[in-house]
């Protein structure tokens, strides 16, 4: 199996201008993005990159957030990886997010402010990062 590269997060959305906005608020506080447009080009997404945290919009054409969940916890289960969720919802009540189980780390209500999305994106990856290293040094 091929090492894959690794970014610090997939913002997985079917707006193109919040994909835009979170990904240039994003890269300002050092982190290494990629997007996709739906959970379709998510799951492609996580095939060929290694992720630390995977911002998920839950309502999207083709495969929507749930989808994208399920196909990531079949694919955890043969790849061993385990992104952090954090999942973007306008859902007026978390009613729905009930139904991801312990996939979804963390709910971020829209609109939201980016600038506190960044911050929260930075300290799960560097959280993401040192566990990672803690595991391999054990």
């Amino acid at each position: 199996m091929r090492a894959l590269e690794k970014f610090d997060i997939l913002i997985i959305d079917d707006d193109v201008g919040i994909r835009t906005l979170l990904r240039h608020a994003l890269q300002r506080v050092g982190m290494r993005c990629r997007v996709a447009v739906d959970g379709l080009d998510g799951a492609h997404q996580v095939r060929e990159a290694e992720f630390a945290v995977v911002l998920l919009d839950l309502m999207m054409p083709r495969v929507d957030g749930f989808g994208f969940l399920e196909y990531l916890r079949e694919w955890q289960g043969s790849s061993g990886m385990r992104p952090m969720v954090l999942l973007m919802t306008a859902a007026p009540d978390g009613e729905q997010v009930r139904h991801t189980g312990d996939m979804v780390q963390a709910v971020i209500s829209k609109p939201f402010d980016v600038h506190a999305v960044a911050d929260l994106c930075h300290d799960c990856v560097v959280a993401r990062r040192d566990q990672d290293a803690a595991s391999a040094g054990h």
